[in-house]
Order: C-alpha cells, then structure tokens, then sequence
C-alpha cells in the first residue's frame, strides 16, 4: 500500500532522521516532489537511507558514474530532486555511511553551503528590485499598489534571512571540520 506525507526540511541530517524513522516504521520511502513523500510498507528498518547534494546535477556524466559506483556498492538511488539524491540500501547489509572520513565530509558540506547561497543572491535580488519599485511608488515617481510589493520584500527578506542562515550553518560545520582535520594534521 503506497501513502504520501507532506512535509518540508530545510536540513539534510533532520530530513535522513526522518526517513530512517519512517523506515522504522515499516514505510518504505519510494518518491519525492515537492514536500511530498511517498512511501510503500516494508519491513520495519528493512532500509537504512542517506541523502546527499551532489556538485553536478545527476544526469551530468560525472554525477552519473558517481550514482553508478554507488548501485554497483548496493546502493539504490531511489529518487533526485535537483543537485539533491537520495539512497537506500538494506540495512542487513550493515552500517550505511556516505561519509567515512573528514575530506568526505568537507566537500559535502561545502557543497551544502553553496546549495543555501545561491537562493540567497536570488532573494537578495528581489529584495533590492522590489524595495526599489515600492520607493518608486512612494516617492510619487510611478502609480501602482505600494503594498502589493512591500509584501514582497518581506518575504524576500524572511527567504533571505532562511537562506543565509542556512548557508553560515553550513560553513561553521566546514570551519569545524578544517579544525579537526588541521588538529589531526
């Protein structure tokens, strides 16, 4: 029996505790789009999933080889959403880490940082185009719904202030890491 659930992570680790929960649960995660999870019943913990951002996205040939290597490991993609994967594998093939040393995990975590800065520069953008519209309304120079773009910056601003959070997240995880990495020299 399928079942879908909505929800919406902005956080990769507290998005693969939850469908490792789910897993748990008996639900076996089979699709995603948009906030939407599909799921299908399985053993309770049959899977052990990981996600992770990739640097191309995954039909680029390097992305490709890469998610080849990973099914040849026994390793299932089961779905992508933009530069975003998802795998599985069965969990009474052991332990499941992507990651297994600290290089690994700084490339990851670089790449993260650069996933949350780009919509940044993006709402960072709008903000700035729609703050001058509404200025422009204001001040008399142009006739139209000052609050129509008002509303825009706002949200604009609180898209923005997610995004940069997000991205400085990321990049005080890879100052941590270059620190263990250095201490271990």
């Amino acid at each position: 029996m399928r079942k879908t659930k909505m929800k919406w992570f902005m956080d990769y680790e507290k998005e693969e505790t939850w469908l490792n929960e789910m897993s748990a649960k008996g639900l076996a995660f089979t699709g995603f789009s948009f906030s939407r999870y599909a799921f299908s019943n399985s053993k309770p913990g049959e899977y052990i999933y990981r996600a992770e951002v990739l640097e191309k996205p995954p039909r680029h040939s390097s992305s490709q080889k890469y998610l080849r290597f990973m099914a040849d490991s026994g390793v299932e993609c089961v779905e992508s959403f933009g530069h975003r994967v998802y795998f599985r594998r069965r969990a009474d093939m052991g332990r499941f880490d992507i990651y297994t040393d600290i290089d690994s995990r700084l490339r990851h975590y670089r790449r993260i940082s650069k996933y949350w800065l780009f919509p940044a520069f993006i709402w960072m953008f709008t903000l700035i185009l729609n703050a001058l519209i509404a200025t422009s309304y204001v001040l008399g120079w142009r006739d139209g719904e000052t609050w129509f773009h008002l509303f825009l910056c706002i949200l604009s601003m609180s898209i923005l202030a997610v995004s940069f959070a997000k991205w400085r997240s990321a990049r005080r995880k890879v100052k941590e890491l270059e620190r263990e990495k250095s201490m271990r020299g």
